[in-house]
């Protein structure tokens, strides 16, 4: 029982993975450093904070990402990335919207709102 609810757990995301998701999206990019400045750039998160909900996501086997023992990957969703991105996507202009607002630039998010409107 207690390893059902913890598995049903586990496949939460929190707003802030929803959000990294949705910026991810369907593309390649080409390192997880520049993703980590350019999210910490446009929604005012630490650095250290997208860093570990990448690896979180990437231990939910969500995205991957270049590693010593695996350099020169970009950064993508994975298959089950893919399918729970389609999920996310429903409300990507709830999330977008609520960044924007908590964000002290929130450009980015801002300017995503409206073209997806």
């Amino acid at each position: 029982m207690e390893s059902n609810v913890r598995l049903c757990l586990d496949s939460m995301l929190t707003q802030r993975e929803q959000l990294i998701m949705i910026e991810i999206g369907s593309d390649s990019i080409g390192s997880a450093s520049s993703f980590v400045e350019y999210m910490s750039d446009s929604y005012s998160i630490s650095r250290s904070s997208v860093w570990y909900i990448l690896k979180r996501l990437k231990d939910k086997r969500l995205l991957y990402f270049a590693t010593r023992e695996d350099p020169g990957r970009s950064l993508e969703l994975t298959k089950e990335g893919m399918e729970r991105l389609r999920l996310v996507e429903r409300s990507k202009s709830e999330i977008l919207n609520y960044f924007a607002k908590e964000s002290a630039v929130g450009i980015g998010a801002l300017h995503r709102l409206r073209v997806t409107r």
